[in-house]
């Protein structure tokens, strides 16, 4: 069982009692996956020792990251060793990585040597939108399944820019994402170089920090890692939330999503079923002008990918693909020459594994965005999730240079 230890927290104003979910002497190993049997091998011992996938090998000859407990740690060592299994340990224990992300003093003013929580990012959106009133348009698309709003910005310092639209932390544990997004809304509220310039003045920016925000303030207070919504749609009571990634309405649950309320790719109970996914494409469709959105982003973590349609397949590869291909080389050429940081591009199905009912999905499919992409961050699993707060900074000036590539890249192609 996890560890627990018992807090009291306000939400909402109102005090209550939680207990805070620890991952002491929890490690995470990382497992080939050489043939079919050890794959339904390991599939078939998931319940019974706990396994919590980080990130999962979609084809024989990949490696899947897996979290254990301690109490069933010399189990599975023992099961990888009689089926032959070559793993690796790749984190020795969570919770020391867990409370390295957390700052040795509370700063509550925003800046990027700590991970911050929901209620100091929009305290900062605040500050913003009173600072740079001419530039900063925010927008709120609706409340989250538990009453939080979701909040985003448009930043545009002009009218008849074409727009890119990125919504971010959609899993509730990949922090580094809100953190890497609000450091790439500063650099275009203040540029630095020319280059970010040109791309805040000539591109409008709509961007939502976090769009899972229940999850994102539970995986603050009780549960570093969460990864769904809180929708409570399992009639047993026993099983909450969505994976938000795979409840978008298109080819819903066709692959890559699961139809049991506890798996951590839970699909919902139905397309749009969360809120926040209906509410995000009903902005889309009524507050934005139609074409207007140029590029889709869902920014998430970690592998570092550039991943476009399809998703469902790797049979076929959609109309736009070489154009997708030509912007995400863009992307990745541009960090690889300041950074020496290699992102790997293709389509999801091809590139990393086959799903259904994302965003990115919908954004092409539905409303036709010629350019829409899954960017996966750093690192590439040896810490995964689990980024200290050293690695916010860096990882921000990558995106930043990268999204100057992935525009330049739009522009040879004219797509912007």
């Amino acid at each position: 069982m996890l560890a627990k230890i018992l807090l009291v927290v306000g939400l909402f104003g109102l005090a209550r009692s939680v207990e805070q979910v620890r991952y002491d002497n929890y490690k995470v190993y990382n497992v080939r996956i050489d043939d079919l049997e050890q794959f339904k091998l390991l599939n078939s011992q998931e319940s019974s020792l706990k396994l919590s996938s980080w990130r999962e090998a979609r084809h024989l000859g990949e490696s899947s990251d897996l979290m254990l407990p301690p109490e069933y740690q010399e189990t599975f060592e023992s099961l990888l060793a009689t089926h032959n299994f070559t793993y690796r340990i790749k984190i020795d224990n969570v919770q020391m990585h867990i409370d390295a992300q957390k700052p040795k003093q509370r700063i509550t003013s925003m800046e990027w040597t700590q991970y911050h929580t929901l209620d100091e990012i929009y305290a900062w959106l605040d500050v913003i939108e009173e600072r740079y009133p001419d530039i900063v348009t925010p927008f709120t698309i609706g409340d989250s399944y538990e009453g939080r709003p979701i909040r985003g910005v448009k930043i545009s310092y002009k009218e008849g820019n074409p727009a890119v639209f990125i919504e971010s932390n959609i899993h509730a544990r990949e922090w580094i994402t809100s953190a890497t997004i609000t450091y790439f809304i500063d650099e275009l509220l203040v540029p630095r170089n020319p280059a970010v310039r040109d791309i805040a003045q000539n591109v409008d920016w709509y961007i939502i920090p976090v769009l899972n925000t229940d999850g994102f303030a539970y995986s603050h207070i009780v549960e570093r890692l969460w990864r769904k919504s809180r929708l409570q749609s399992d009639p047993t009571g026993r099983c909450i939330g969505t994976d938000l990634n795979r409840n978008f309405d298109y080819l819903w649950m066709l692959i890559g999503a699961d139809s049991h309320p506890c798996s951590e790719i839970y699909a919902g109970p139905s397309p749009e079923s969360d809120p926040e996914i209906s509410q995000l494409t009903a902005y889309i469709n009524n507050s934005i002008p139609e074409g207007a959105i140029k590029i889709y982003i869902s920014l998430h973590s970690y592998g570092q990918y550039v991943l476009s349609p399809w998703g469902h397949t790797a049979l076929e590869f959609p109309e736009h693909y070489p154009q997708m291909m030509h912007v995400a080389k863009g992307f990745s050429d541009a960090l690889y020459r300041r950074y020496g940081t290699e992102f790997t591009y293709g389509s999801s199905a091809t590139t990393l594994y086959e799903v259904s009912g994302s965003g990115k999905e919908w954004a092409y499919a539905v409303k036709n965005i010629k350019i829409p992409y899954t960017i996966e961050l750093r690192d590439k699993g040896e810490l995964g999730f689990v980024l200290p707060p050293e690695d916010i900074i860096p990882v921000a000036r990558e995106l930043t240079e990268g999204f100057v590539g992935m525009i330049a890249a739009a522009r040879e192609i004219d797509i912007l």
